[in-house]
């Protein structure tokens, strides 16, 4: 029994530990489902963001925004997601007449009182990828 209750213990701190990792001790962080950004002409792909806000932010309204310029072609849009104070979703999207390209993008997150940033690579390839 004793082996048991040390075991789940240990468990719990481990889990508490990997949360706190999570939550920043001030302002907020931004997390991306995926900072390679690889679609190409025509195609569109969600992406999903998480806002990890600090006790201070938890209710400070923050909007997401790409804080560079897109290949022509290339739009971006957000929506909310299950719970909008922590889950957003990034559509991207390429036209039919995009050209390759690949370049570096900031997603931006930006409240009243800071902002946060992520780099993503973006790239618009006109054939698919194929493993040998």
């Amino acid at each position: 029994m004793k082996k048991f209750a040390l075991i789940l213990t240990v468990a719990v701190l481990s889990s508490l530990a990997t949360i706190a990792q999570d939550i920043p001790k001030k302002e907020f962080t931004i997390s991306v489902s995926d900072k390679s950004i690889a679609l190409q002409p025509g195609e569109t792909k969600k992406y999903f963001v998480t806002l990890n806000r600090s006790k201070s932010y938890k209710k400070t309204e923050i909007d997401l925004l790409i804080d560079s310029t897109l290949p022509e072609g290339v739009t971006v849009t957000f929506e909310n997601g299950l719970d909008p104070m922590v889950n957003r979703v990034m559509v991207v999207s390429v036209a039919e007449d995009a050209a390759p390209n690949a370049k570096a993008v900031i997603l931006k997150g930006k409240s009243l009182r800071a902002s946060k940033g992520v780099m993503l690579n973006l790239s618009v390839n006109d054939e698919a990828y194929t493993a040998n």
